[in-house]
Formats: C-alpha cells, structure tokens, sequence
C-alpha cells in the first residue's frame, strides 16, 4: 500500500505547474481532532477516514499526503526500530526501484515527537525532490509525503507541514 501510494502520489507530483502561493490562508483541523496543518492560500484540504490529501489550487494535483493509520503501542526504542525498518523498506522499494536518489535518512521531529525522515530525487523525466516522514503518535503511525520539481513548490509545502501540530488533549 505505501509503495502504491508513493507511486501515485510521486506521478501526480510530475505535473506540477508554477503554483506559487506563499501565503497561509487557513489552519485545518483534521475532523478527529488529531492534528492541524496551515494550508497554503488557494490550496485544498481533502480529508478521508484515515488520510487528508492538500492538493495545489487546481484541486487535482496532491501536494501532500497525510495519512494516519491505527498502531500498537511501542517504547521508544521500538517507535526507533520499526521507523528505521519502515525507511529502510521505503528506501529499497520506494525509492531506488523507481531509479531514485537518497539524499537524506536522518532522525528529526515534528510538533516535538520523534519522526524520521528521508529526502530523495526521483528522476523519471525531470527531478522531483520528495520528502517522507515517519513518526508514531496519538496511538496512530502517521506518515507525511510531500514533493515537486521546483524548489519554490517545495519550499512552501515544507512551510506547511513545518505548521504541522498536535492536538495536545
């Protein structure tokens, strides 16, 4: 399913046209409650039981890709080892069989919680820089996929998820 989504989600990002938007119109609040992102003005939230997609203004073209799926409980240090093991396969099956690039596995954190991320180009036509997050929260496995082939799109989605925060209740 990851790869699957990854896949599409990596086709759509190749059509990306000059959709430069830098200004913050709405914060949106995932229906649950569980986390709200600022969305770039003219952009669109659309959400779904357990993902909510934010496209460019065309309503079409998935900028980023939240998904949150129901987890066990885990330490931290397994929190650690299945995140790692997660990139690991992403790595292997996302990423260099589809004739990409790593350019970044590092530890990192969003809203305070332990995430991992992976950076990478993929180079089918014309490189699109994507970026993957990994973390466990709220008793949830959420995942973060964001890319574009112009530095200026990814600029603003890496505004975006960096307003990425937590319901703290």
């Amino acid at each position: 399913m990851r790869n699957k989504t990854l896949t599409v989600l990596v086709f759509s990002l190749l059509f990306l046209g000059g959709h430069l938007q830098p200004v913050f119109a709405k914060v949106h609040v995932q229906k649950n409650g569980l986390f709200s992102v600022d969305v770039p003005q003219g952009w669109h939230w659309f959400e779904y039981s357990r993902r909510v997609l934010i496209t460019y203004p065309d309503g079409i073209t998935v900028g980023i890709d939240i998904q949150f799926v129901p987890s066990r409980a885990l330490s931290l240090e397994g929190i650690k080892k299945a995140l790692k093991e997660g990139d690991e396969k992403m790595i292997k099956e996302g990423v260099l069989a589809h004739g990409g690039v790593l350019i970044a596995d590092k530890e990192t954190s969003l809203d305070g919680v332990y995430a991992r991320q992976l950076d990478f180009d993929l180079t089918p036509k014309d490189p699109v820089h994507v970026t993957y997050i990994s973390l466990f929260n709220k008793g949830r496995v959420f995942t973060i996929t964001y890319g574009s082939g112009k530095q200026e799109d990814n600029l603003i989605m890496r505004k975006a998820v960096g307003t990425f925060k937590f319901n703290k209740t």
